[in-house]
């Protein structure tokens, strides 16, 4: 088989004709500001194209853009959106004109703020409307059970408006554009009035960051934090000075630092002198000391002169460490608690061996045995309870009236309780035991030889078995599990193969096979491992950008003889001359292309037969300038055929603009996957399009009651993609 590409057409000089001259003439005269000569040139345009038609030839498609052109000289804004208005009246615009000029008119401030205004209503009422729906159109199947969804439905919507904020996310992008307007017209005639609009909005604006701010506040202080509470009050009395909410809750927050500050203070302080120790205790402290001091003698030494005696908890103290070195983790814990649960007024050590005992990192069995006991009881509480096993949900209100909002749920939670116990051996992912696995974890890697270290371990095996981490598990198992290690190590190295192959950056994910194929040699999946590094090592190219067949047919001129030059056989359907893969062609980096060839048999979904062909810099130059006006011209005129960014794809374009690839860059992070498809591709035969109808019908039905209803729910708008920037 010959060349996959025709030879490149000789492009003749271009000889002007009298439209060629008559938009010189245009761009001269909007150069030099002159009004009657560019009114002239345009009509000059016109007849030209008038003449045109009545010959039956294709008109020149200038005088739209002429038009335009004209428009962006008129001295106002006003005058400009007026013009462009009167231009889109026009049925000769071209697609990609018409949506830009259809987008520069949507970019008024005032229609913008117009916009969001009416979104937030819709938001606002709508969301009344959506919540009373659903359960009213149960009203006729399920009784009583629709009243309690009806009341329910009221109950949220009066909390969710106790917690809205008094300036919404869109009269927020409102104000932003009122600000606007007014920064570009300050002398207009509606500015007085928006002005006043504007400072009411500011207001609303500085009282919603306000209550953000005490919201902050009331959750630090809830917490234990009055340092935050502090820093949030002030930034409350910051936006709305002299708040007196956010005066109390300042004041209340201070009272504690100070008192904080205080107890502080006075724990740092020190007698004036010191008694000296005795010679037992100073025995035990140079024991102390000492790399292999006799702790437990001296210990007990101090002990035998009577377990109330002074330094007698130093003395208990010390034992219980000793304990713990000397590998009796339970003896020490046992002496630490009990310690720990004598008065702290009454005993020295008291808050120590509390500190000690209630830290996860010395204490990690102890936390790990905790956190067993509160993740069962919250498994057992789910299934009961469902997502009342945790408490009502938080709503800013006082705990009991949060209880009585979510009363009518309890009925749900108990009728719901043999769905949860079906559905709790099948969760994925395992949403239990997250705590004490870390603590285990913690415990295994503080003490491997531990007394506990054979039960923590055969439970964290388990444990991430359950949660099909084979990976963990095998960590796990490796280091004396009571599992098959050479099962555990068989879904290891099949989940670590298929971790590799999702993995998109290339030098990464060859890293991933090779140490796959090393460190799972004796696994199936270690071999097929090492195949794919092999195989990737071997077929590895700098770029992997993908023209598909589908979009190559959809748009012609990429494939015809101003871009890529492609036979045109290679796409007509007639097997016997050819034809393309639905792969199409591959930008492999370089001035290298890949031409993806159906095989013998016509089998589109078998692999691909691969012809490699090295192009000339001005074919490749051609293929990228046609590629990217085609998808921008695309996207203009189809909001859906947009082109994703993708920094690789064109920094690659940019050199090949430039006849740069005879020196390709084969870093990972300068390759490039990204893959230029069809409409059909994209979206499949029949292209999904939202109903031009402000509603949408709802069919829902209920497995708990067999119920069935259908209701009408108001569309929601959908935030802008600036949106992000005012929540």
């Amino acid at each position: 088989m010959g060349s996959a590409f025709e030879p490149l057409a000789a492009r003749a000089p271009l000889v002007p004709d009298e439209a060629d001259h008559a938009a010189h003439d245009l761009m001269a005269a909007v150069l030099s500001a002159d009004p009657a000569r560019t009114e002239r040139t345009i009509a000059t345009l016109e007849s030209l194209d008038t003449d045109r038609r009545a010959s039956g030839e294709r008109p020149t498609g200038l005088v739209p853009f002429a038009y335009d052109l004209r428009n962006a000289t008129l001295p106002s804004a006003e005058s400009y959106k007026q013009a462009s208005e009167k231009l889109l009246e026009r049925d000769d615009l071209e697609p990609a004109l018409r949506t830009r000029l259809e987008q520069t008119l949507s970019d008024d401030p005032l229609e913008q703020a117009d916009e969001r205004i009416h979104e937030s209503h819709v938001i606002t009422y709508g969301g009344v409307f959506n919540a009373l729906a659903e359960p009213a159109s149960h009203a006729a199947t399920t009784g009583y059970r629709a009243a309690i969804g009806i009341a329910r439905a009221l109950v949220g919507l009066v909390v969710a408006w106790h917690n809205s904020e008094e300036l919404t996310l869109q009269e927020r992008q409102a104000l932003v554009q009122w600000h606007r307007y007014l920064a570009e017209n300050p002398t207009a005639p509606d500015a007085a009035e928006l002005r006043e609009r504007v400072r009411d909005a500011e207001a609303a604006w500085n009282r919603t960051q306000r209550d953000r701010a005490l919201r902050a506040a009331r959750s630090a202080l809830k917490n234990d934090h009055p340092e935050l509470a502090l820093v949030a009050a002030g930034r409350a009395l910051r936006f709305v000075p002299e708040d007196p909410d956010a005066t109390a809750l300042a004041r209340e927050a201070g009272e504690l630092v100070e008192q904080a500050r205080a107890d502080q203070f006075r724990s740092f302080a020190a007698p004036a002198a010191l008694e000296p120790l005795d010679s037992d205790a100073a025995a035990l402290a140079r024991a102390l000391l000492a790399p292999h001091g006799d702790v437990t003698g001296a210990a007990q030494r101090v002990l035998a002169r009577g377990g109330e005696g002074p330094y007698a908890d130093e003395a208990q103290y010390a034992l219980a460490i000793a304990a713990g070195e000397h590998g009796d983790e339970d003896a020490m814990w046992r002496a630490m608690q009990t310690l720990a649960s004598q008065d702290p007024l009454r005993s020295n050590m008291a808050r120590h061996a509390a500190a000690t005992t209630d830290d996860p990192e010395q204490n990690p069995y102890d936390a790990f045995a905790h956190a067993r006991t509160r993740d069962r009881a919250h498994q057992v509480g789910w299934i009961f309870l469902g997502p009342l096993a945790s408490g009502p949900r938080e709503r800013d209100l006082p705990r009991p009236m949060e209880w009585l909002i979510e009363l009518p749920s309890f009925f749900d939670a108990i009728t719901s309780f043999p769905n949860r116990l079906v559905q709790y051996p099948w969760l994925s992912p395992w949403p239990f035991g997250r705590e004490p696995a870390a603590y285990a974890r913690s415990y295994l890697a503080h003490r491997p030889k531990g007394e506990h270290a054979e039960e923590v371990r055969d439970w964290l095996e388990g444990y991430e078995e359950s949660r099909g981490n084979w990976v963990g598990a095998l960590e796990v198992a490796e280091q004396g599990g009571a599992g098959d290690l050479a099962t555990v190590r068989e879904k290891a190295a099949a989940q670590a193969l298929e971790s590799a192959k999702k993995e998109h950056n290339r030098d990464f994910r060859s890293a991933l096979l090779r140490r796959i194929a090393r460190e799972f040699r004796d696994t199936d999946a270690g071999r097929d491992a090492g195949t794919l590094a092999r195989k990737e090592a071997e077929e590895a190219t700098p770029q992997r950008i993908r023209l598909s067949r589908g979009f190559l047919k959809e748009n012609p001129q990429v494939r015809g003889p101003d871009g890529l030059g492609l036979r045109p056989e290679l796409v007509d359907g007639d097997l016997r001359n050819g034809e393309l893969h639905p792969n199409g062609v591959i930008l492999a980096g370089g001035r290298v292309l890949e031409i993806c060839y159906l095989d013998e048999k016509g089998d589109e979904s078998a692999p691909p037969r691969i012809v490699r062909q090295q192009v000339s810099a001005e074919r490749m130059a051609r293929l990228v300038a046609i590629l990217e006006e085609t998808t921008r011209q695309n996207a203009l005129s189809d909001p859906d055929d947009d082109v994703k960014p993708d920094a690789a794809r064109d920094v690659f374009f940019e050199r090949a603009r430039l006849g740069l690839l005879d020196d390709p860059d084969s870093r990972a992070g300068a390759s490039s996957a990204y893959a230029f498809l069809s409409m059909r591709e994209r979206y499949g035969l029949v292209r999904g399009r939202e109903s031009i109808l402000p509603v949408d019908l709802v069919i829902q039905g209920s497995f708990p009651d067999i119920g069935l209803g259908a209701f009408p729910r108001i569309r929601m708008p959908k935030p802008t993609p600036d949106a992000v920037l005012y929540r």
